[in-house]
């Protein structure tokens, strides 16, 4: 399992995050990021090699 650390835009930006349901929801996909970093949708062309996860309410 890999650490986790935030930037400080990325906490200003979960600060101001109102819903606790969209909240929780970024942090299942980013816990779940942290166990596998290859799960979710591998982007094509000049994103190639990328992996992104949607993230959903």
């Amino acid at each position: 399992m890999y650490e986790i650390r935030y930037s400080k835009t990325a906490e200003r930006y979960f600060k101001k995050i109102k819903e606790k349901k969209f909240l929780t929801a970024y942090k299942t996909a980013i816990g779940k990021i942290a166990e596998n970093p290859y799960i979710g949708i591998q982007k094509t062309g000049d994103l190639r090699g990328i992996y992104g996860v949607d993230v959903y309410k």
